[in-house]
């Protein structure tokens, strides 16, 4: 996202990603985000995502196991950080997925919270203030309504799922919540109706 007018601050930006933002992992990851990236490399979400304790009333905690655990999805990490994070001779990180980075990643250093165009502070970045000047405007307010809209519908197929968990006899895993985004995800492109809706 940053302007094609600064090539030094891209440089800078890159550098800044490899200490913090790829190091951490990345947050705010969408069933969009996770489909997509399932799409792309032809593989299965589980086999790329891992799951973390989530607080109480995150609304992104997914229900399993008859209610006994609550979790939110992520990008796997490895030793290094995200998975996808490639680190090359030079000993920089640059993002392995590219444009199918989740867009929370490909928007960064702008934040994804609010809807609106702001650079979010990045602790242990020293390398440089960041501005909006530094960033592609259009192309920042085209990422963020596109993940606005993802974020609603991520909210949506998580509640969806936890209502049909608390309902169900079954022992139900991350698995079946991930096959179930598939389908939710598939329905939303082709303006179907929601996976249960179709099959009850």
């Amino acid at each position: 996202m940053l302007s094609d007018q600064s090539p030094s601050a891209r440089a800078q930006w890159q550098a800044c990603r490899a200490k913090t933002r790829c190091a951490r992992g990345a947050r705010y990851v969408t069933g969009a985000d996770i489909v997509r990236i399932s799409r792309t490399l032809a593989l299965e979400p589980w086999h790329f995502t891992q799951t973390a304790p989530a607080v109480a009333g995150d609304p992104t905690g997914i229900v399993l196991d008859k209610g006994r655990r609550r979790v939110f999805l992520k990008l796997a990490n490895a030793t290094n950080g995200c998975v996808f994070a490639i680190r090359t001779p030079s000993g920089a990180t640059c993002c392995g997925l590219g444009d199918v980075a989740p867009i929370s990643c490909r928007i960064f250093p702008a934040d994804t919270e609010n809807g609106a165009p702001a650079i979010r502070p990045e602790p242990g970045c020293d390398c440089r203030e960041w501005t909006l000047e530094d960033l592609d405007r259009g192309a920042l307010i085209r990422a963020t309504r596109a993940w606005s809209a993802d974020r609603d519908h991520w909210l949506e197929v998580v509640a969806r799922w936890n209502k049909l968990a608390a309902e169900s006899d079954e022992e139900l895993d991350i698995k079946d919540f991930q096959r179930y985004l598939l389908e939710a995800q598939s329905a939303r492109e082709t303006g179907a109706g929601w996976p249960e809706e179709v099959t009850a």
